[in-house]
């Protein structure tokens, strides 16, 4: 027997299961930013239950309350802001405030309020994450640390081996170990 790893893009796989679900029971959409659809006419509540119950097997859920929706629509806009080549120059307070049209600290509060825990603390989880996949792309921790707006390469250090319990350099040893294991096998 083979292992073998696999590499995905969550929010890309989501997307796909949604598209095919939503034409597979004829619902006409639009797709919006990331996690949002707009459904164009009005759907029987059979149907949409039907979509609903469908996209619950993937672990997709639908949002209907409005802070719910308020909350994923924040992840949604750290985990886009994150993925860019470059994060912006202005405060994140500021971006989300101008990206979500409404103000920071209301948006901090719901968010605290409901995930127990912060939008610093999200986007530190979230840089972890792409910094993850940018040294698996062979990046230096230098560039690494540029392209996430860090202030220095120990802060990166620091952060990483908080979040994940290793160094940056032990986490691409494992990985690396790991890789040349599954071509001897």
């Amino acid at each position: 027997m083979k292992k073998t790893y696999i590499k995905y893009d969550v929010n890309r796989a989501c997307q796909v299961i949604l598209q095919e679900q939503l034409e597979e029971l004829g619902i006409a959409y639009e797709t919006q930013e990331l996690g949002e659809v707009i459904i164009q006419k009005n759907v029987p509540m059979a149907l949409f239950l039907t979509l609903r119950n469908n996209l619950q097997r993937y672990g997709i859920d639908v949002l209907n309350d409005q802070k719910g929706q308020l909350i994923q629509r924040i992840k949604n806009t750290i985990i886009e802001m994150v993925g860019r080549d470059k994060l912006p120059t202005s405060k994140i307070s500021c971006y989300l405030a101008e990206r979500l049209q409404m103000n920071y600290n209301y948006i901090s509060a719901v968010f605290s309020e409901y995930t127990h825990s912060s939008i610093e603390n999200y986007i530190i989880l979230q840089k972890i994450e792409r910094a993850k996949k940018l040294l698996l792309q062979e990046l230096s921790l230098t560039e690494v640390s540029c392209l996430l707006s860090y202030s220095s390469v120990a802060h990166l250090s620091g952060q990483f081996k908080k979040v994940t319990g290793l160094s940056p350099s032990v986490f691409k040893k494992i990985i690396n170990e790991r890789k040349k294991n599954a071509h001897t096998n």
